[in-house]
Parts: structure tokens; C-alpha cells; sequence
């Protein structure tokens, strides 16, 4: 029975080792799982630092995606209603400028490859200054256009003018005149050439198409412009206007009006004496009332305004009248003017070179040197001051070099240095 209760005893703390065996195994297991548990939970932290990472990158492409964005904007806030970029030339211009500075950064140049850089950099700028320029002038061409452009220059006469030009080209003369009367009131007294050519162009205006007659409407604004413009300047353009109408009856009158009043006036006299000149022996004779002939006009003429004006003047007057008459008259008797007038002057140095021009410019026409070789010697032979001979001998070399021979130049050459040796020995 001992015996059995010792096996008994045996079995039971078997059966314990075997319990506490298996709670062990069971510990180790639960010790294994949360082990696991713990690995898991670090594999979930790291899928949440890696969703993490996700988001900024989402962010940034957010971030990215709005600057983009903003330039647009700002792209489009530099372009107008009509989507156009007034500002690609001078964008393309400065990229094509910087360009080229970097390929100046990365090579080395030489002093004239700089040189030649720099000057084709101040030539690209000019032709934009240039193109931005002839855009900025360029004329209006509808009403819209020019209302556009008066806004920022009102006291321009030369838009005006052209405005007025646009509506005579359309027929509505009567809006024409609208638009005169507003450029009158628009500039101001004190710009008085801009004003001035507002006259001329309303004269012209009223001479073509005025009511009820051009010859009324003229003379009353004719009127109306002497008592506010410079009147002995509208005088001479309202006989210019009547010259290019063809009314020769008309431009007498104004002239012969203006030299009773600004008799001490050279320019109102010449044009004066050019009337009888251009208009011819018929016209100028119908004109004046005359029965005298044109030279006979003219001579008449000249001898009033000799008689008037003052002597400083009265050379300028001859001259220019013998100019008028070699141009647009008689050659021949502006030639004998010339002859005339250096009797009574030979001194006159200025004289003798207008002389010698007119003799030059005709000998282009009939290539025949005998009348301007004459003149030259002739010229050369006085006894005039150092200065003035050295001008006249320059002349005469000039022209035997371009149309002699070389014994004609040495002839010259010669010439002069008999006036030298006679003149300083």
C-alpha cells in the first residue's frame, strides 16, 4: 500500500511537471504572439509614415500646380482684352539680348569681337525705336482713329489738317468745317505756326467748297483770320491758294493790296513781282488792268519796290527776282538782271556766286562750258580782297578739273599764281 502511495505520489508530480510544462509552452506562445502584435503594430506606424510621405508629395504637386497657376495669371494680366501680348517684341528682343550676353560669358572675345557685339546690340535697339516710332506715327485713317488721336494731341495742326483732309474725301464738307472750327478753338493762340496752318487749311477748304460762294465764304473768313493771325503771313498764303485755284485776277488783287500795306517788306514784294512773272504777258496784263506788257509790268514793279523798301533790301530783292526769272520765266532776261545788278555791285562776292551756280545748274542742262568759262575768267580778273579772289580761283579750279582738260586746269593754276605774285610779290 506504500508502495502504491508512493507511485501515486510519483504519478502526481509528473502530471505537475507536465502542467507546468505546458503553461510554460502556453507563456512562450502568448510571449511569441505579443511579439508579433508589437511587429505588426510597427508595421502599421511605418504603412502611416508612408501614407505621410504621400500627402507631402500630393502637397507639393498642389503647391506646384498653383504657382503654375499664379503665372498664368500673372501671364494673362499682361495681355489685353483681345488676348494679345503687346509686349512679345520687346520680351523677344531682351531674351535675344540676354542670350547673347551669356554666349559672351562663356567665350572669351576679343576687343573688336566686343566692339562688334555691342554695336550690333544698339542697332537691334534702334530699329525697335525706330519701328515703335513709325507705329506711334503712323497717321489715323477713320473718324474713331483720329478722335483717338487728338485726345492725346489736340494741338496738333498736321492731325487736324489730315482730319479735315479725311472728311473733304468723303463728301461732307460741312463736317469738315465742324472739325476746322474745333482745331481753332483746340490750339491755343500762343503755338502760332499750328495755328497759322489751321488758316491756310480752312482757306483752302472754303476756296474748293465754300457757301454760298467760295469767293464770299473766303473773304469772310479771310476777315475773321487777320483780326486773331499774323496778317501779312495770311496775305501771301491766301495768294498762294488762289495761285494754285488758277484764279491769276484774284492773286493780283491780294498782293497788290498787301504791298500798299506792308510796303517795307521784301517777301510781300517778290511775291508781288513773281505773279506778273509765272502768270505770263496775257494774264498778268488782264490781271493788273494794264494795258503794259509783262517785262513792262515787272520793271514797274521793281522800281517801286526800289523805291520803298530799304537799300539793305532792295539787293535781296533783285537777286531773288533774277532767280525767279532764270526758273520759272525768261532765262535770258534773269540773265540780264544778274548782268545789271553786278554792274551797280561787282564788289558783291555772294552775288557773283549765285551767278556762277545759275551758270553751273544750265550748264548741266546744254553741256556747253564757253558762257560759265567766260564768267568765271571774268570773275577772276577783278580786284577784289585776298579772301574773295581765293574763293572765286577755287570756282573756276573746281569746274575746269570736272569738265576741262589738264591744260585748262594748269591755265587756272597759273592764273592764280599771277595774283599772288602781283598781289604780295
Amino acid at each position: 500500500e506504500d508502495e502504491d502511495e508512493d507511485d501515486e505520489d510519483e504519478d502526481d508530480d509528473e502530471a505537475k511537471d507536465d502542467d507546468e510544462a505546458i503553461d510554460a509552452d502556453d507563456s512562450d506562445s502568448e510571449d511569441g504572439d505579443a511579439l508579433v502584435d508589437d511587429d505588426d503594430e510597427d508595421m502599421e506606424v511605418g504603412g502611416d509614415d508612408e501614407d505621410d510621405d504621400d500627402d507631402d508629395e500630393d502637397g507639393s504637386d498642389d503647391d506646384s500646380e498653383a504657382g503654375s497657376d499664379s503665372e498664368d495669371a500673372a501671364v494673362a494680366m499682361e495681355t489685353d482684352d483681345d488676348g494679345l501680348d503687346w509686349d512679345a517684341g520687346d520680351k523677344n528682343l531682351k531674351n535675344a539680348l540676354d542670350d547673347d550676353d551669356a554666349n559672351d560669358d562663356k567665350t572669351v572675345l576679343t576687343k573688336r569681337e566686343k566692339a562688334k557685339k555691342k554695336a550690333n546690340k544698339e542697332l537691334a535697339l534702334h530699329a525697335k525705336e525706330l519701328e515703335l516710332r513709325h507705329r506711334a506715327d503712323a497717321a489715323p485713317e477713320n473718324a474713331k482713329e483720329f478722335e483717338k488721336a487728338l485726345m492725346g494731341n489736340p494741338r496738333s495742326s498736321f492731325l487736324w489738317i489730315s482730319y479735315v483732309a479725311l472728311r473733304v474725301s468723303l463728301g461732307a464738307f460741312d463736317e469738315a468745317r465742324e472739325v476746322a472750327e474745333r482745331a481753332l478753338k483746340a490750339v491755343p493762340s500762343s503755338d502760332q505756326d499750328e495755328k497759322m496752318n489751321l488758316w491756310v487749311a480752312y482757306l483752302n477748304l472754303e476756296n474748293a467748297h465754300g457757301k454760298p460762294t467760295p469767293k464770299d465764304a473766303v473773304g469772310k473768313l479771310f476777315h475773321r483770320a487777320c483780326l486773331v493771325a499774323n496778317p501779312k503771313k495770311l496775305h501771301l498764303a491766301l495768294a498762294g491758294t488762289h495761285e494754285r485755284s488758277g484764279d491769276v485776277v484774284s492773286q493780283t488783287d491780294i498782293l497788290s493790296n498787301a504791298t500798299r500795306k506792308y510796303s517795307q517788306s521784301a517777301k510781300v514784294w517778290i511775291a508781288y513781282i513773281r505773279s506778273f512773272i509765272i502768270n505770263g504777258s496775257g494774264d498778268a496784263t488782264a490781271a493788273s488792268g494794264s494795258s503794259l506788257s509783262a517785262p513792262e509790268l515787272i520793271k514797274k514793279a521793281i522800281d517801286r519796290a526800289s523805291q520803298t523798301l530799304p537799300k539793305r533790301k532792295v539787293v535781296k530783292v533783285l537777286v531773288q527776282v533774277g532767280l525767279i526769272e532764270t526758273r520759272e520765266g525768261n532765262l535770258e532776261r534773269g540773265r540780264s538782271m544778274f548782268e545789271a545788278i553786278l554792274r551797280n555791285y561787282p564788289r558783291r562776292t555772294d552775288i557773283w556766286s549765285v551767278y556762277v551756280d545759275l551758270e553751273i545748274k544750265e550748264f548741266a542742262k546744254t553741256q556747253d562750258p564757253a558762257r560759265c568759262r567766260a564768267l568765271l575768267e571774268r570773275a577772276t580778273h577783278l580786284e577784289l580782297a585776298p579772301k574773295a579772289m581765293k574763293f572765286l580761283f577755287k570756282r573756276f579750279l573746281d569746274f575746269e578739273r570736272k569738265v576741262g582738260d589738264a591744260t585748262r586746269v594748269e591755265h587756272v593754276k597759273q592764273r592764280a599764281m599771277e595774283y599772288v605774285s602781283s598781289k604780295f610779290g
